[in-house]
């Protein structure tokens, strides 16, 4: 089983800076029953839509779990909720931003679960570079496009993350 999740944040819990954040987060998950198999490197990008905001740092990783794809959504609201999140308005900065990006290429409109797959995550290098880290030969399940096609489509400005260090919230 293939499932994938973008992990973000470009604000601080406290003390914890965003890089600490997606590494609390990745061992939250593992004690949520959602065991991550393979993480890619940190990636730094300009915040959307207002690169005023200070930048993201996002990855992606692979996980297992035995949770359904409303299951898992829930488990990662829950998540970003206990370490900050707060939904003020759409694109706001935040401290996590946890998404499906796929589930085991499930096709899904959201009714019921998430809309799968992520239906902004083919235009995203923040999701599209790390993704591309861990899984190379990664199709979108819809579109049936490769990985490598998707991140050439992308417009020039659009790629703009830079990988800054990796892999992310190894266990210890």
């Amino acid at each position: 089983m293939s499932i994938y999740i973008a992990f973000g944040s470009n604000q601080a819990l406290g003390n914890i800076q965003p890089a600490g954040l997606l590494c609390e987060a990745a061992r939250t998950l593992n004690a949520s029953g959602v065991a991550l198999r393979a993480r890619s490197s940190l990636w730094r990008s300009p915040a959307w839509p207002d690169p005023q905001d200070p930048a993201y740092v996002n990855a992606v990783a692979r996980v297992e779990t035995a949770k359904a794809p409303a299951e898992l959504l829930d488990c990662l609201h829950a998540i970003e909720a206990q370490l900050g999140r707060a939904r003020a308005h759409r694109n706001a900065p935040r401290t996590l931003d946890l998404d499906i990006i796929d589930f085991d290429g499930l096709l899904s409109d959201g009714m019921p679960g998430p809309v799968l797959p992520h239906p902004r995550a083919s235009q995203r290098a923040f999701v599209l570079l790390p993704l591309r880290e861990i899984a190379p030969d990664w199709i979108h399940p819809a579109t049936g496009q490769g990985i490598d096609r998707l991140v050439g489509a992308l417009a020039p400005g659009d790629v703009a993350a830079t990988k800054i260090i990796g892999p992310f919230g190894e266990t210890r």
